[in-house]
């Protein structure tokens, strides 16, 4: 059976000299690993196509649940992510978010369009890394069902309030005038200045493509940054090998 799709590298290992494995996030199939037998030659067509990150067209031969590529036209190659080890290294940790909570033979719909749109953001180098670590971070946990409830306080239902607190437990918010009578005080609660709500209402609410052009201070940005981390981490109830080597190597 012959599978067309697109789709984007987002991991790739070596088997012995001259083949790999390729993982590859498609709407369709959701995180497809499959064999590329001979893509480390140099004479091999398919090269420029397997690389890591790049976006390609991929023709697979499918037998039961295994996969091995006959074919890949390239689409798009996100260089410029390459050139840094920092915009690399986040890059990875965003790969193996997707790898972990995407199954595969599952439709993943919204997936590959917000990566890519990502992957785009980190290539062209317009945006805070920080910013776009948060975007990340709290789109992929609404693609995931895990949006948190940002509308209004989750008791008065007032929309503004000087003061706004953020349930990381039940993940909705609190307004000042609610928060000493509010009936969960022993979960994980956190003071949001007013422009940390409007950012992550913003990324929440707005289109895909609207996400990575909100107006944010530094100041807010380091902040923002720690609460979408946590937020993520917390749903998925685990930590990442590539967060800590991102924190590592981030200046």
């Amino acid at each position: 059976m012959l599978v067309t799709v697109e789709g984007i590298v987002i991991g790739r290992r070596s088997i012995g000299e001259t083949s790999c494995f390729i993982d590859v996030l498609t709407d369709e199939y959701g995180v497809i690993e499959a064999v590329a037998h001979g893509v480390k030659k140099l004479t091999s067509r398919n090269a420029g196509s397997v690389n890591l990150f790049s976006y390609s067209k991929f023709c697979f031969s499918k037998t039961g649940l295994r996969y091995t590529l006959n074919s890949a036209e390239p689409k798009y190659s996100f260089h410029g992510i390459s050139t840094d080890l920092e915009y690399l290294a986040l890059a990875a940790y965003f790969a193996e978010v997707i790898k972990f909570s995407s199954a595969s033979e599952q439709e993943a719909g919204g997936f590959l369009r917000f990566m890519a749109i990502t992957l785009y953001e980190l290539d062209k180098k317009r945006c805070p890394l920080e910013y776009i670590k948060s975007v990340f971070e709290l789109y992929i946990s609404v693609l995931l069902g895990f949006t948190p409830d940002l509308r209004a306080c989750c008791v008065c239902g007032r929309y503004e309030h000087e003061k706004m607190f953020f349930d990381y437990d039940d993940a909705c918010i609190v307004c000042g005038e609610c928060i000493d009578d509010y009936e969960y005080q022993q979960h994980d609660i956190f003071a949001l200045p007013p422009g940390l709500l409007y950012a992550m209402r913003y990324i929440i609410y707005s289109p895909v493509d609207k996400i990575y052009k909100a107006d944010i201070s530094e100041e807010d940005l380091r902040v923002l940054s720690g609460i979408t981390e946590k937020y993520l981490l917390k749903q998925l109830d685990r930590n990442f090998k590539s967060l800590d080597y991102y924190k590592s190597v981030k200046l």
